[in-house]
């Protein structure tokens, strides 16, 4: 994503890449053109002899002699960030807090069921034991308030009384007289008296409102046990991100894992670039999204997760990693990657989304990710080794952005072009040459064997 300069930094580069490309057309009529050049080792002295690093934006791109020391050299530094932390957490929850909205609590009433299923444990539990309890306690007092004007309080001791409920004396009876009603776990000594006309409907109220909230209650338990994101902590994310070469492109990659045996069904993936950015009129987006596309292997955006997979976005003209060198990549403090997977739970049918960030200190250049998938022929199956999930191997490649290593790419590719046609050129000449010189053998071979030729003709005259 271009920065504040990034055009006066375009325009810089792009003369220097003119430059280099003349350079190399220059040069190649004095090279020998019979060997095609290394991709990127042999352009180094081109490089060097065109470009001032002191006086261009466009940085010298620095290059091994060998594979051994490229390897060397580019096993580089891991990035790091200073300042601001990321948007969104490695496990993937969103570092970000609403302020200034009117009438808060009134919106997140009105979605009352949302709101619970959204609440921490802590605080459904605490709403259960307190709901069940105002229940108790309202009808406790209800009883309580039925014996008082009844005057079974009055006639505890009185053998020709009789009570609405029996042996209840006080509150805590009727406390515990109002649980056992509810809970439905049966009367002890107290027990209700059913010529009292008034036990019946509040009995049948209780109950019926007890069987409610039991449901509401236990329901939206349930739903919170059930619910999908828990699903996520099964899959596992790489924690570092890695810049590596491949298929002669630059490319992005991170490692996404299913721990479970029952797999996600219709999954895909994307990435999301999250920069500051101030468009032309002034207008400043501190967190302006650019979507990143990212690969599972040829299969786009679609993953097939049965086994851990190595998902690679490609550094092109669409990403935002075009024109950003390593420097800007590993240092810089403005930019984060968030990448969501998304499928479907195939025992539910719910969907999961998991989702994590990288920023510049997750990241690391010149490497890739080892492979930790192999057959095992004593059980006949594929085995992935977890213990290598992180593991990172060496991947030699050049100091220099995405859209340098396009431009000496396509040099290359012109250097060897010339090459290959100065070759076919030369071809009719050497053919001219070999021609030429069998038939000058070929006269030599006959005037060597004249003398002998002469002897026989002579020895036949003569007989």
């Amino acid at each position: 994503m271009p920065t504040d300069s990034g055009e006066t930094v375009g325009k810089n580069r792009d003369h220097a890449s003119s430059d280099v490309l003349a350079s190399l057309k220059s040069s190649g009529k004095s090279k020998n053109k019979s060997r095609p050049p290394n991709l990127f080792f042999d352009i180094h002295n081109t490089m060097k002899n065109t470009l001032d690093e002191e006086k261009s934006d466009f940085q010298m791109v620095e290059f091994s002699d060998s594979i051994e020391s490229a390897n060397d050299s580019s096993s580089l530094y891991r990035g790091y960030q200073m300042g601001r932390p990321s948007l969104v957490r490695k496990g993937g929850k969103y570092r970000i807090a609403y302020k200034g909205i009117s009438s808060k609590g009134k919106h997140y009433l009105q979605d009352l069921y949302q709101t619970c299923i959204d609440l921490k444990w802590r605080w459904v539990i605490a709403i259960v034991f307190v709901v069940f309890f105002i229940s108790y306690l309202l009808f406790a007092i209800l009883w309580f308030l039925m014996s008082v004007i009844h005057g079974d309080l009055t006639h505890i001791d009185d053998p020709n009384w009789t009570p609405c409920i029996y042996k209840l004396k006080n509150f805590a009876d009727a406390l515990q007289f109002s649980i056992e009603t509810q809970t439905t776990i049966g009367f002890g000594v107290i027990y209700p008296n059913p010529s009292c006309i008034a036990s019946i409907p509040l009995m049948y109220l209780q109950a019926t409102i007890g069987f409610l909230l039991e449901t509401i209650l236990m329901g939206f338990v349930l739903v919170k046990l059930a619910k999908s994101k828990h699903r996520r902590n099964t899959l596992l994310f790489s924690n570092t991100a890695c810049i590596c070469k491949e298929d002669g492109e630059l490319v992005m990659q991170i490692r996404l894992g299913d721990m479970r045996q029952s797999h996600l069904i219709d999954t895909s993936v994307y990435g999301i670039f999250i920069r500051d950015k101030v468009s032309k009129e002034g207008t400043r987006y501190p967190l302006f999204q650019h979507h990143l596309d990212i690969q599972a292997h040829g299969m786009d955006d679609r993953v097939f997760l049965i086994w851990p997979l190595v998902l690679s976005h490609t550094i092109n003209e669409d990403s935002p990693f075009w024109e950003m060198r390593p420097e800007e990549i590993l240092h810089a403090n403005n930019y984060e990657v968030v990448v969501i997977f998304e499928g479907i739970i195939e025992s539910t049918g719910e969907i999961c989304q998991a989702r994590t960030s990288y920023t510049s200190k997750d990241i690391i250049w010149g490497r890739t990710f080892a492979n930790m998938v192999e057959f095992d022929d004593e059980h006949g199956k594929w085995r992935a080794n977890f213990k290598l999930f992180e593991e990172l191997v060496p991947c030699p490649i050049p100091k220099c952005s995405g859209k340098e290593m396009h431009i000496l790419k396509k040099a290359l590719e012109s250097q060897t072009q010339i090459a290959s046609r100065k070759d076919e050129e030369s071809k009719p000449y050497f053919r001219k040459i070999s021609s030429f010189n069998k038939s000058q053998d070929s006269s030599m071979t006959d005037l060597e064997n004249a003398p002998e030729r002469n002897k026989s003709s002579t020895a036949l005259v003569e007989k």
